[in-house]
């Protein structure tokens, strides 16, 4: 992995991704599942610099299963916020009226788990954040979507849940 990382750092993104990939499947074997994860979270980070979103997805995902399967919370929480970073930049699609969609994923988790009945300590414990981030997150979603409290995000958030 530090091979591929200096690679990647003197100028050859193709080169970091190729070192990257094959020190991945090897760590697969290895009995050292995180560093296999922080490997594949690398790749996907990579892959993100590199315009590749579909890939970057692809490797950020098999880093939250190795992750998961570890029980790595910390480790969980960072590639979440990378598959956040991802999804900000995606567009709507015709037809797609979820006004969730226009939250960013710290604000769209906390919106989901407001609606689902969490309190602020809850969510701030369940997302590895500060009761403070939440309330701050909270009042950014209120701003954006137009509501005034808990119980309009709930509202909001059923009428727009898939069945």
């Amino acid at each position: 992995r530090a091979s591929a990382l200096v690679t990647g750092a003197r100028g050859d993104p193709e080169g970091a991704a190729e070192g990257l990939t094959r020190a991945a499947e090897t760590l697969a074997a290895s009995p050292y599942p995180l560093e296999e994860g922080r490997t594949r979270l690398e790749l996907g980070r990579l892959r993100a610099r590199m315009n590749d979103p579909a890939a970057a997805r692809e490797s950020l995902r098999a880093a939250h299963r190795v992750f998961s399967r570890a029980k790595a919370a910390p480790w969980v929480a960072a590639v979440t916020a990378e598959l956040d970073h991802l999804d900000v930049g995606v567009r709507r699609t015709a037809g797609e009226t979820d006004p969730l969609r226009t939250l960013t994923g710290v604000e769209r988790r906390v919106a989901v788990l407001v609606a689902d009945g969490a309190t602020n300590r809850e969510i701030a414990t369940r997302l590895f954040v500060s009761v403070k981030t939440v309330e701050a997150a909270l009042t950014r979603t209120y701003r954006k979507l137009g509501i005034r409290s808990r119980v309009d995000l709930a509202r909001l958030a059923a009428a727009h849940r898939p069945d």
